[in-house]
């Protein structure tokens, strides 16, 4: 399997860090290289080389991909652009997750060390768990979402599409994150989160 990162930015030489440990085993896989629509510098640091834009790249039948851009509205943008070319993405996942046997997965996910997702969760499409996210039981992420590291969901928290949660925040039982919402570093939520909103403190309130 030749793996293609989408993104050429420090996420992505996360990315190519997990893909090395998700399949230490595998003699037939490789890093491809990266897509980029900016100037990079990641082949000076020692890494594959920039192949082309996404918009110009045509995919091969050996290509698998991975989205490694944290912006959840360009990560959309640049997966679509892909998978309507054909593409095929996988997902990466530590093995040292704690990943109970009921929770559900979609495509071109990562969870990356550490992260724990209890009974009954679900990870939809595309969504990107840093190290040490916790999901309590019935936990449900939507597509394009990326939760950063020390993030804590209670359970039967409910979180739709494009959300980005940072650092540290905490989110309280049953509660609702509505699309393309931001939770700020550190945030406790202990409201429903409205939609194309940002909230930030303790407790969590409105700022944008």
């Amino acid at each position: 399997m030749k793996l293609v990162i989408i993104g050429a930015s420090g996420l992505a030489r996360e990315v190519f860090d997990l893909a090395h440990i998700c399949y230490a085993h595998s003699p037939q896989f490789e890093v491809k290289g990266f897509l980029s629509d900016g100037p990079s510098d990641i082949s000076d640091l020692g890494y594959p080389p920039v192949l082309s834009t996404v918009e110009a790249y045509e995919v091969k039948e050996e290509d698998r991909f991975f989205c490694a851009i944290g912006n959840v509205d360009d990560r959309k943008k640049t997966v679509e652009i892909i998978t309507s070319k054909g593409g095929e993405f996988i997902n990466l996942i530590h093995p040292k997750a704690i990943i109970s046997p009921s929770a559900k997965i979609g495509t071109g996910v990562a969870i990356k060390a550490y992260s724990s997702l209890a009974s009954d969760t679900f990870i939809d499409d595309f969504t990107y768990l840093q190290s040490s996210v916790i999901l309590g039981h019935d936990v449900k992420i939507g597509k394009y979402c990326h939760l950063n590291s020390f993030s804590f969901l209670a359970g039967w928290v409910e979180v739709e599409d494009q959300v980005t949660i940072n650092a540290g925040a905490k989110i309280l039982q049953s509660k609702k994150i509505k699309n393309h919402a931001t939770v700020g570093m550190g945030a406790i939520v202990i409201r429903n989160v409205k939609a194309n909103t940002t909230v930030f403190g303790n407790p969590a309130k409105k700022i944008s």
